[in-house]
């Protein structure tokens, strides 16, 4: 019997997911500690993404095996989303191991907590604004979603252009004005909260947003480009080839599935076009790339459902022994 590469059930994704967190995160790293955070204001508390690198510094091998877990949570939630909401016109649990392929193989020497906390909380808020698209009022989920990309803002300021996913998710949605406050409510708590634990210990309320704003203006442009290994650079080229053919595909297939669907697979398209405005941002940190590893895992399957075998297992291979390479020759 063939093994089709468009039709991967659960038990082979889960485990090719597995083995790439695991290779990953237990590998020695050679690269930064991390660069996914905020620096610190003489005047504010430490930041959550300042935070859990202290835990990692103090516990690396907690560290890890939470990172670990955190790569197989956000992997296996990310991924199982197309198969709840039949996004694809087959069958396939394909997109788990693309989380594994780009999260993994684009962020060697970086594959860190703060990193992969940030991803499972764009996970989480994309789950929760697909779960908003509903005739009858959403205003649970809704809030679930704009709290869980606030937060995402707080832990890796960088991310910040992403809070347009909030407005991007109303209109995608057709959510209402109620809806609208509710969720602006939950996209502001996260800061507030921060902001009002600083102001309890006596510096000033407003000093986690300023140290956000001084974040984000300082560092070069396109920097997270600079000096990235080869392999690096072809497995992400790769990955940004397969999608976009994906969105082609998908396109093809526009009148072949439902209108959810098109408007879940639209709002992922518009994520990876929020997180490409973020690399481009001073001193862009390599967690931009395990983030942009949602909307790729989601769409990319689409080529190789419509493509034929010859032509999709190949490429399949090709991509998973690159990110391998990647993680092995770091």
């Amino acid at each position: 019997m063939k093994f089709n590469i468009a039709r991967q059930t659960f038990f082979p994704a889960f485990l090719t997911l597995a083995a790439l967190a695991g290779t990953a995160v237990y590998l020695p790293q050679t690269g930064a500690a991390a660069q996914a955070t905020a620096t610190v204001a003489g005047d504010a508390l430490w930041m959550p993404g300042e935070l859990l690198l202290q835990f990692q510094a103090a516990f690396p091998g907690w560290a890890r095996a939470l990172t670990c877990l955190l790569i197989v949570i956000a992997g296996t939630r990310a991924g199982y989303l197309p198969v709840h909401y039949n996004l694809y016109t087959s069958n396939t649990c394909l997109a788990i191991p693309f989380f594994g392929i780009a999260a993994c193989g684009l962020t060697v020497g970086h594959t860190d907590l703060p990193t992969f906390v940030a991803v499972l909380l764009l996970v989480l808020a994309i789950r929760n604004f697909c779960r908003s698209y509903s005739p009858n009022y959403a205003f649970d989920a809704i809030f679930r979603g704009a709290l869980y990309l606030g937060a995402l803002a707080v832990v890796c300021p960088k991310a910040l252009p992403l809070l347009l996913l909030l407005p991007l998710a109303l209109i995608q949605f057709h959510r209402t004005v109620r809806e609208l406050i509710i969720a602006v409510a939950g996209l502001l708590l996260p800061a507030l909260t921060l902001c009002y634990a600083n102001w309890g210990a006596g510096h000033p309320f407003l000093a986690p947003i300023t140290a956000i704003g001084h974040e984000m203006t300082r560092g070069e442009l396109f920097s997270v480009f600079f000096g990235r290994p080869l392999l690096s650079q072809l497995l992400g080229g790769g990955l940004l080839f397969c999608f976009i053919l994906g969105i082609y595909a998908f396109q093809a297939e526009l009148y072949a599935i439902s209108v959810k669907a098109k408007r879940i697979l639209v709002f992922h398209i518009e994520v990876m076009l929020l997180i490409a405005v973020a690399t481009a941002l001073p001193s862009a940190p390599t967690a931009i790339f395990a983030l942009a590893a949602v909307p790729v895992a989601v769409v990319t399957p689409w080529f190789f459902i419509r493509t034929h075998p010859i032509v999709a297992q190949p490429t399949y291979l090709l991509l998973l022994a690159g990110a391998l390479a990647n993680i092995y020759l770091q």
